[in-house]
């Protein structure tokens, strides 16, 4: 106890006693002394080979250094750099976004370059079997000398200059101006082609405010959808469309991505609708996506609200002009394809829009066009939820369909002689000759709605039994005969019909196949010798016209397909067309398809039906035909018509000569048929 206790002892004499005790003392005392006087970890040497230092008590070398006589020098420690302030971890980590910013954007012209290369390199093949396979074919012409002093310049530096880009911003003319070749001249010429050819059939655009110089910088997309359809009549130029379009769809895809909203989007979009590029099926045809796109655009923009007040005139009619547009084509596509509108029957602007027309001197002498086929729709729209009830059960059992569809015909008659009253009321302040063209589609497009109606009553009436003296058949015959004779014999001599949209088409070819199946051995009863051979003649003259170089653009042109439809159509039902030279354009695309076979069922009917039944005499009792026990029910309604087309009737394959220069590519693959929506969503749709 007393030799540890002195351990504790501060005195001089207890230092130096301290020094006296054994060696494990010391040794401890050396090893202290070394970890004060040594950097910790092993030297260079044994840190190569990856070993402790083992010291000698009182040596300052390790056994190895001792060993091979090397100094034993500590390694040192690599110094560490001060960690990075926040701003300046904040600034490396903006500049690695930036750098990851220009690869994606690299990235994403890359994958533009080769779409478009594949795009061109297209659009050259297919000119190539052009030249190669239709007879007659003009290569494209090569442009004249350049207006404006512009000559040695590229097409989008010739842009710029003539349009005068705005300066605040930095902005590039749309890729069509690029890769199609188009010069501020041939862009003044598809604008003029535009608003004289096609504007007056579909008349949404205001010339003064959709000018080439306004759209090339405020909507690029606009500016692209009207030069593209547009170039498909473009003469000079007939190497632009198939490009152009591409363009366009892909245009259109961005926009639905980037959730761009403007009037003029939306007017783009019902465009691109109204007027699609030929497709390699039916079933590719996305034009009800673009107008389901539009038309809720317009409804997120409020176009189916009065304008506000802020608006000046002429954009306040845009408004206006624009969402009525959307009202038409909705209608119209309901009908076709029996879907719930999208716009709601009690829509306000379409109620109160029947003296719209004559509200500015701003209003475009299309205007009273297109509010008399708004006051049309409305009446089918009515008709049609009849209709609906009807099919549900919801009326009373002694509601009479048949009386109602008459009743319903008879008012779209009386609308039509009030509008018709109202056109030549108009004409004396606007005497254009499109105007006259106008009023004879408009009168078209009636007869075909009561046809119809009439179809439907057909139906019905056929169930209770049918005799030449019954109303539903004499009224749907003149009817069918009166859509034909105005496309034969008023709009076609006018030399516009090749600019009609693709619905005015398929007006004529339901009314040719309602009269076509009028010969069928069950129904041919009810036609004198007298009808039926007008109907053979008629539908003959329907089937050259739609197929003529006036009519056609080329073999997909959707005309010449219903005139193949309408041929085999008859075929089938072993009636020879009679083909009657018309104008100075014989038809020039040849009639090339397999017929349906025999034991296939077709339109209108609804169920297979074994041959030997459907070519029985009918039986007649006193007069009557009626709808016997066994057979197929015949459905004449619209939409079981395009259905049944679009279904069996595909388009030529693209390697037949008269299907050059027409493709599309698909902007949402999905069946297309209109989204159904109950009544709670049809004011939101979709």
């Amino acid at each position: 106890m007393s030799s540890r206790n002195a351990l504790f002892r501060f005195g001089t004499e207890d230092r130096e006693g301290l020094m006296d005790y054994d060696e494990p003392i010391q040794e401890f005392d050396v090893k202290d002394v070394n970890s004060m006087t040594r950097p910790s970890g092993a030297c260079v040497d044994c840190k190569s080979v990856k070993v402790r230092c083992e010291f000698v008590p009182g040596e300052r070398k390790c056994r190895r250094c001792q060993a091979k006589n090397l100094p034993c020098t500590p390694r040192e420690r690599k110094k560490r750099k001060p960690a990075d302030t926040h701003e300046q971890l904040q600034e490396k980590a903006h500049e690695k976004d930036v750098q990851i910013q220009n690869l994606l954007r690299q990235f994403d012209q890359l994958k533009a370059d080769q779409k478009i290369r594949h795009w061109m390199e297209k659009t050259n093949v297919q000119a190539k079997e052009t030249a190669a396979s239709v007879p007659g074919y003009n290569k494209p012409k090569v442009s004249a000398p350049l207006k404006w002093d512009y000559k040695g310049k590229g097409p989008e530096s010739a842009a710029m200059a003539y349009f005068r880009a705005p300066r605040a911003r930095n902005v590039t003319p749309p890729l069509i101006i690029k890769y199609c070749n188009i010069y501020p001249e041939e862009i003044q010429e598809l604008f003029s082609l535009y608003f004289a050819r096609i504007d007056p059939f579909f008349s949404i655009l205001d010339p003064e405010l959709h000018t080439a110089e306004k759209l090339i910088w405020s909507c690029p997309f606009l500016f692209t959808v009207m030069c593209a359809v547009a170039s498909r009549y473009y003469v000079s130029r007939p190497d632009i469309y198939p490009l152009a379009m591409d363009f366009a769809r892909d245009i259109a895809g961005q926009m639905l991505v980037e959730g761009n909203q403007s009037i003029d989007v939306c007017q783009a979009y019902l465009i691109m609708a109204v007027y699609p590029s030929p497709r390699k099926r039916w079933t590719e045809d996305r034009s009800w996506l673009l107008m389901g796109v539009a038309i809720r655009m317009a409804m997120e923009l409020g176009l189916n609200q009065p304008p506000p007040p802020t608006c000046d005139e002429r954009r306040r009619l845009n408004r206006v002009r624009t969402w009525l547009n959307c009202y038409c084509v909705d209608g119209s596509h309901a009908i076709q394809f029996g879907k719930i509108p999208m716009v709601r029957l009690e829509d306000f602007m379409a109620r109160t829009s029947q003296e719209w027309y004559r509200s500015s001197p701003m209003n475009t002498a299309f205007d009273v066009h297109l509010v008399a086929y708004v006051q049309l729709l409305i009446i089918m729209a009515k008709w049609r939820a009849t209709l609906a009830a009807f099919d549900k059960g919801q009326l009373h059992e002694n509601f009479d369909l048949v009386a109602d569809c008459l009743q319903t015909e008879e008012v779209l008659a009386k609308e039509l002689d009030m509008w018709v009253a109202r056109y030549k009321e108009e004409f004396t302040f606007m005497p254009l000759p499109i105007c006259s063209y106008r009023s004879n589609t408009t009168q078209m497009i009636t007869a075909y709605l009561r046809l119809v109606v009439l179809a439907t009553a057909f139906r019905h009436a056929l169930k209770r039994g049918m005799s030449r003296n019954c109303e539903v058949f004499k009224r749907a015959l003149s009817a069918a005969k009166s859509i034909i004779s105005i496309m034969v014999e008023r709009l076609y001599p006018t030399g516009h019909l090749r600019y009609a949209m693709e619905a005015h088409f398929l007006y004529v070819a339901y009314a040719a196949a309602f009269l076509i199946n009028l010969l069928r051995p069950k129904l041919l009863p009810l036609l004198e010798e007298r009808q039926q051979h007008e109907i053979i003649t008629l539908v003959s003259r329907l089937i050259d016209v739609l197929s003529s170089r006036d009519v056609a653009l080329d073999g997909r042109h959707t005309p010449a397909t219903y005139s193949k439809f309408l041929a085999s159509l008859m075929e089938r039902h072993n009636v020879q067309a009679i083909h009657i030279a018309s104008g100075s354009s014989a038809s020039s695309f040849p009639q090339t398809r397999s017929l349906t076979p025999p034991h296939v069922s077709s339109w209108p009917d609804t169920s297979l039906v074994h041959p030997s039944t459907s070519s029985m005499a009918p039986d007649l009792v006193d007069g009557f035909i009626y709808q016997q026990h066994g057979e197929a029910d015949m459905d004449f309604s619209l939409n079981h018509f395009v259905r049944t087309v679009t279904q069996n009737f595909p388009s030529p394959p693209l390697s037949s000569p008269e299907s050059v220069n027409m493709d599309i590519h698909s902007i949402i693959p999905t069946q297309p048929a209109w989204p159904l929506m109950s009544s709670q969503t049809v004011q939101q749709p979709w």
